[in-house]
């Protein structure tokens, strides 16, 4: 049996990936799923699913009872197998935000990431090595794993067919910015908010649409605060972001931290123009028209009034999609090319 762990993805770029890395293996190669109970609208149509509830202890049994059955895994929720396995195992690693701290973060999340950490370190024996999106990401992780520890460079994306944002002669759309993420600590929303009330301040009224859901009702409570101002903000929640790639020809990104910023690439692949926070994960993914400082209010807002109503080229994507080489990997093991 070949198996995609993806126990602890359930929501945002790493189902996206997931999905994206599903749909390439259809018909290519047959492989089974272990599947977080939590996940909604995932397309697993042809392949055996097995749904577990997130834990270490419902991944023990099930690699307990089928360990003599798996000839490969990958694991895609970042964590090696709890256990040794005579199947060849390899461990997609998307969490940048457990090897680096970042402006604005919880001491309980500083320990959280710490423990996590320290707990993959002490699986990693059990793995034949990591595969992650960005060089940065293969140095943080390094840094963390013993020297021994393999790491391959093998970032992946859906390749869109549409050029949406250029699609069209709705001129007021390159006064529409708009910022696919929802609302976590590190990707900044609440210095975003505030730099469009400082725009409002100064007499400029672009639209920033902003997809925030689930539990983060004090961000909510910021973007309906703005509105009652007279800020143009819309939230859309939970959305398809092709929606607002097609609406939007400028995206913003001021995150503070990515192991590879999906949704930059998406947003190019789509035909926008980016705007984003000068770090090294923009420079590594995308060539964005304006760079901003993401901890300064008033950077952020200068960036948009250097562009707000202008018209340009869709952003450039400097990084390489490797999803042939992942899916030649679950085809062929240790005797695929794994140069990164």
């Amino acid at each position: 049996m070949i198996l995609i762990d993806a126990v602890y993805i359930n929501a945002g770029g790493g189902k996206n990936l997931l999905q994206e890395l599903l749909l390439s293996l259809r018909g290519v190669v047959d492989v089974a799923l272990l599947r977080d109970t939590r996940i909604e609208d995932l397309d697993t149509a042809g392949m055996k699913v097995f749904d577990i509830p997130a834990s270490e202890a419902g991944r023990t049994r099930f690699y307990r009872s089928h360990r003599d059955l798996l000839r490969r895994v990958l694991c895609f929720g970042n964590v090696p197998p709890p256990l040794s396995l005579r199947a060849e195992v390899r461990v997609y690693f998307h969490n940048m935000t457990l090897c680096q701290a970042y402006p604005g973060e919880s001491i309980y999340t500083k320990i959280q990431s710490i423990l996590k950490l320290h707990y993959i370190r002490q699986l990693s024996n059990y793995t034949d090595g990591f595969f992650v999106q960005s060089d940065l990401v293969k140095s943080a992780l390094a840094a963390h794993l013993p020297k021994k520890t393999v790491i391959t460079v093998w970032p992946f994306y859906s390749k869109k067919s549409h050029d949406f944002s250029n699609s069209t002669t709705d001129d007021y759309k390159w006064l529409r910015y708009a910022y696919v993420s929802n609302a976590y600590t590190h990707k900044n929303h609440r210095r975003l908010i505030k730099a469009w009330e400082l725009l409002a301040s100064q007499g400029f009224f672009p639209e920033l649409h902003l997809t925030v859901y689930g539990n983060n009702s004090e961000v909510i409570a910021l973007i309906k605060e703005a509105q009652i101002k007279g800020v143009k903000i819309v939230n859309h929640g939970f959305t398809e972001p092709a929606i607002l790639y097609k609406l939007c020809a400028y995206q913003i990104y001021p995150s503070l931290i990515e192991s590879f910023g999906l949704g930059l690439v998406e947003a190019a692949e789509a035909g926008c123009a980016i705007i984003a926070a000068d770090l090294p994960y923009v420079h590594a993914a995308v060539k964005a028209k304006i760079l901003f400082d993401p901890l300064s209010v008033v950077s952020i807002s200068d960036a948009v009034v250097c562009t707000m109503g202008r018209h340009a080229n869709a952003t450039e994507i400097v990084i390489k999609n490797r999803i042939k080489d992942l899916v030649s990997w679950m085809q062929l093991g240790q005797s695929a090319d794994l140069r990164g």
